[in-house]
């Protein structure tokens, strides 16, 4: 079994730091207005709730590739696709509107059987594709 870490980039953090201007925004305006504590305390638990899942979003995206399948890891979920069934991969352009499996803004686009695709961030590309290649001499890249 072959393993590839999601590729990360400034995407999740700009994401995270925005959410967190915001709540500390809403925090700032909770005291100003006299809000009590419990308020507080909501927003510290919807904070740290917050934080947990862009942590454990980017901890268990990942791929591998055992014996005949491409499988693809988020929150404990997997995504199966037989290797065979993989015909083209290609760069993402522009925004996807499909199934995404992916931690970074850019990504590549693997097709498989007759109309399904699905969105992947694989850190090292070039390494995927070759380990794809040698199990699916047709893949089209």
């Amino acid at each position: 079994m072959i393993r590839f870490e999601s590729k990360k980039d400034w995407i999740i953090p700009f994401v995270w730091g925005f959410l967190s201007i915001i709540y500390s925004i809403v925090g700032i305006v909770i005291i100003s207005n006299g809000g009590n504590y419990s308020e507080l305390t909501f927003l510290a638990v919807a904070w740290a709730l917050q934080t947990t899942f862009f942590y454990l979003f980017l901890k268990t995206t990942f791929y591998t590739i055992d014996g005949e399948h491409l499988v693809c890891h988020i929150f404990g979920f997997k995504k199966r696709i037989r290797v065979s069934e993989i015909r083209r991969i290609k760069p993402q352009n522009g925004f996807y509107a499909g199934l995404k499996i992916n931690t970074a803004w850019k990504g590549m686009v693997v097709t498989y059987g007759k109309w399904d695709e699905i969105l992947i961030s694989p850190a090292q590309e070039q390494q995927f594709i070759e380990a794809l290649k040698t199990k699916n001499p047709t893949l089209q890249v």
